[in-house]
């Protein structure tokens, strides 16, 4: 059992890896794209990009009620349910990314302002945040729609999509950032407008095609607005959206401590995380087989396969995640020095990938222990675990040796303790039994949420509505 979970882990993490790792070439592509401009235009990318966080939480939120949902319902043989339940989702996704990008763009000078930056950097975080905001729904629907695909083990569409997306994006940034030719480009603004619109263009081909029915999920219209799936949506993502508010707020508050030591050392925090972040997506699509193959073996029944696979993806994770920080440690010098033209920046960036460097396994648990225990629907208990790690583990230690005056080597430090209290709770709560038992308590997509759809009725409905999909 093991090796084939080991298997199956490889074959839906590796393309959301590979997706990943092009998603954040577009981070590393945006700092490079303003690394001659100086480090306030580096900071004030950073500073935008954590607002832009702040954004998708929500949508990252709603993610994993979706995985939960539509991957049980798809282990569960419930083909009828998986799409009516993605159907709901993309359209509360919109609502949500509407409801929170009104208030982000008309705000945005009061937003920035929290970072306690210079005149300079919060003008161009202004000029970041604003496109960044219109552009928030295209986001919320490309996540939301991945997402489901992920979840019925469709990955490679998802990379497809992925591909297609940075490589547009990149281009789009960098010629209405930089300008070409005889264009001279807009400044940092361009950068969010590029690729947004890119993302945009391929969010609706995407769409376009689900409309038509070319995936294996169809749209569902009487499932657009159905009171039970959306509470079913609600109730298993309000916890995994406390989780994001909590997880995107602290690091917004731990950057403004950061702030007050100065510009260099928020723009090599900044720097930092982009770098060691082909880690953490590595991490992120471990999370997101657990998650999917979880959801998938308890909606079929298979306890055993579903704590195998966590297991298992967990040891994956660990291993290629310790391998590529070793990687990017014995290359930190380059690669400060290719996002950044400031000494004291390029500095302080490569003391911050060596911490980031010694957490890899610390956060690829985190990151397959917390997928499972999501793709089973426990979403309340990654919640407590992210209040004990941030809140506890780094803001409230973080403040007391800043007033203590430590140094800013000492602030970077204490993220290894955030991860140590994470690590701890994770792992005692994956080898009890107490999130096999709290799945039945989140609505089990395939048994609660259909009402008595029966396979007969699924096979019925695909027979009504053309052949099957593609």
């Amino acid at each position: 059992m093991a090796q084939f979970s080991y298997q199956t882990v490889w074959r839906l993490a590796g393309p959301n890896i590979i997706s990943n790792i092009l998603f954040v070439s577009i981070s590393f592509a945006h700092l490079w794209i303003v690394a001659p401009l100086g480090r306030e235009a580096s900071a004030a990318v950073v500073t935008g990009a954590r607002v832009q966080f702040l954004l998708m939480s929500a949508a990252m939120a709603l993610s994993v009620a979706t995985t939960a949902v539509v991957a049980r319902a798809w282990g569960a043989d419930e083909k009828f349910e998986a799409s009516a339940s993605t159907t709901t989702s993309l359209a509360l996704c919109i609502m949500v990314a509407v409801f929170l990008s009104v208030p982000t763009y008309v705000f945005a000078p009061q937003i920035v302002g929290i970072f306690g930056l210079d005149t300079t950097t919060t003008q161009m975080a202004v000029d970041y945040i604003r496109p960044v905001a219109i552009f928030n729904f295209a986001f919320a629907l490309t996540v939301t729609m991945t997402t489901a695909m992920r979840a019925i083990s469709d990955v490679i569409r998802p990379l497809r999509f992925t591909a297609a997306a940075t490589v547009l994006s990149i281009i789009m940034s960098y010629i209405l950032a930089r300008g070409v030719f005889t264009y001279e480009g807009i400044g940092i603004a361009g950068i969010p407008i590029g690729t947004g619109a890119a993302q945009l263009l391929i969010v609706m081909y995407f769409m376009m095609r689900w409309l038509l029915k070319k995936y294996d999920l169809v749209p569902v219209a009487s499932a657009t607005f159905d009171n039970k799936r959306l509470a079913q949506l609600i109730k298993i993502g309000t916890p995994a959206a406390l989780e994001q508010i909590i997880i995107q707020m602290s690091f917004v508050l731990f950057m403004v401590i950061i702030g007050a030591y100065g510009t260099a050392p928020f723009a090599a925090y900044g720097i930092g995380i982009t770098i060691l972040s082909v880690c953490i997506v590595v991490g992120l699509g471990f999370g997101a087989a657990s998650s999917t193959l979880v959801g998938q073996s308890l909606g079929a029944g298979n306890e055993a396969e579903a704590r195998a696979s966590g297991w298992a993806a967990m040891r994956l994770a660990i291993g290629l995640m310790t391998i590529i920080a070793g990687l990017i440690y014995l290359m930190r010098g380059f690669l400060a020095a290719l996002l950044s033209t400031d000494a004291e920046t390029r500095e302080l960036t490569e003391y911050f990938i060596l911490i980031l460097a010694l957490i890899q396994p610390l956060m690829a648990i985190e990151f397959a222990i917390g997928g499972a225990l999501r793709g089973a629907g426990d979403t309340r208990y990654p919640l407590f675990v992210s209040f004990a790690g941030m809140i506890l583990g780094r803001l409230v230690i973080g403040y007391i040796i800043f007033k203590a005056g430590a140094s800013i080597e000492a602030m970077f430090a204490i993220i290894i303790l955030d991860y140590l209290i994470k690590i701890i709770l994770l792992l005692a709560r994956f080898r009890s039994s107490k999130w096999v038992d709290a799945t039945s308590t989140h609505a089990p997509a395939a048994v609660q949420s259909v009402a008595g759809v029966s396979r007969v009725a699924v096979r019925s409905y695909y027979q009504t509505h053309n052949e099957e999909p593609e």
